[in-house]
């Protein structure tokens, strides 16, 4: 259903009801005068779109003319709210005077929930100077984004049962000094995997809402159910003040979470999220990764020795931890328990893993059985001469430096 009146000659405005909402849309004339009379009033909820050619500095303006002000309040006496955000871009473009200006203005009504809908500023519109906007309204449910990349989830591990089926596995790994030591490292990183998949959930979040619990869905149901009027208010009233406690809950155990007794990337990427500071730059990188990582390959490249000098200077080391060390010297020989578990408590969890996927927190809550074994390895790749093909490799991650000019 639709009507159209005209309160002033030059004045205009239609008003449409959509599913118990009043839109208006109103047009004026840059001549023509305002008055609080010039626009009708209606009932929540409400939506007052158009060209009302009125200049304020709510709006983006730098002065506010008299119209402006008429309107401002005509606004808060009727309880409406301006859906306006300085970030979007402006909504009418003069090619005559080459300037952007914001004539095209919103109004929303408050409900007991006290939220307006969200308005986007979309692209230029062709043959016209205007841009159209983009109106929704205000949702309960706002799916936070993140990556498509499974991960290990730490805070839902059950650490207990990890140590006693890491502990268990060692039955199934071949000894420590045995001289295929990529074989042996090899089936330690699976049995660990193996231990991990029982006992840490892994995935991703796929619509995943900040502060949302299972006490959020009764009150969202009725919300869904209940038809336009005083009990969907009620309702979102509900949800939202429950959206709101969890909301201060979490602010407080974020910030008095910030530790700067020594120092930490989570505390200053708790900083910068609360700032609204950004950590990373706008500007792209001029060189592509692939040139990147031709240039550091070409760096590190060097000519291969021949199988004769190979083996003489495999021949020399061997013979060198073959000398008698003089009294004192124990820097060659095997590390001891209590050496491996004080080496343990300097590993810093939160760390990213290697290529072999094994993360800090792995080695550090594996089994008492799992960790020997580990030690002895260690000691028998110390006594060989050899380490794991893939502890040599790794990920490298080139990070430009902004502030200077990059030569490759």
């Amino acid at each position: 259903m639709g009507n159209t009146a005209l309160d002033q000659p030059e004045t205009e405005w239609v008003c449409v009801d959509v599913a118990g909402c009043k839109i208006v849309n109103v047009y004026k004339p840059p001549r023509s005068r305002l008055t609080p009379t010039t626009i009708p009033t209606f009932p929540h909820p409400s939506l007052y779109v158009g060209d009302f050619s009125c200049q304020h500095v709510k709006w983006g303006y730098n002065t506010t003319s008299p119209d402006g002000r008429s309107l401002d309040s005509w606004a808060k006496s009727n309880n409406l709210g301006l859906l306006y955000n300085p970030k979007e871009t402006a909504s009418f473009f003069s090619r005559r005077w080459n300037v952007s200006t914001y004539p095209n203005l919103a109004f929303a009504s408050f409900g007991q929930d006290s939220r307006l809908p969200d308005r986007r500023v979309l692209g230029k519109f062709p043959r016209s100077q205007h841009r159209p906007s983009l109106i929704t309204p205000p949702r309960f449910k706002v799916p936070a984004h993140s990556d498509p990349v499974k991960r290990w989830n730490f805070r839902k591990a059950d650490w207990k049962r990890f140590c006693l089926h890491s502990g268990k596995s060692v039955a199934r790994l071949p000894p420590p000094d045995t001289p295929d030591i990529e074989r042996a490292y090899h089936d330690f990183c699976e049995s660990l995997l193996s231990a991990t998949k029982q006992c840490i959930p892994r995935g991703r979040r796929k619509n995943y809402v900040p502060c949302w619990d299972k006490e959020c869905e009764t009150p969202y149901r009725s919300f869904i159910r209940a038809p336009v009027g005083t009990d969907s208010d009620r309702a979102a009233s509900s949800l939202l003040s429950r959206l709101q406690q969890k909301k201060q809950e979490q602010w407080e155990e974020t910030v008095n979470s910030i530790d700067f007794s020594h120092p930490s990337r989570k505390a200053w990427r708790t900083i910068n999220k609360l700032t609204g500071r950004s950590g990373r730059s706008s500007r792209q990188c001029p060189v592509s990764a692939n040139s990147i990582a031709s240039q550091l390959v070409k760096n590190g490249a060097h000519k291969t020795g021949s199988l004769e000098s190979t083996r003489l200077v495999s021949k020399q080391l061997s013979d060198l931890c073959k000398i008698p060390k003089p009294e004192g010297h124990n820097i060659s020989e095997p590390f001891r328990p209590e050496e491996f578990a004080a080496a343990l408590r300097c590993l810093k969890p939160g760390k990213s893993p290697g290529l072999d996927t094994i993360f800090p927190e792995f080695i550090l809550h594996a089994g008492l059985a799992l960790k020997s074994w580990y030690c002895d390895f260690l000691n028998s790749s110390m006594h060989q001469l050899k380490i794991p093909k893939i502890w040599r490799r790794a990920l490298v991650v080139a990070i430009p430096k902004t502030r200077y000019t990059i030569f490759l």
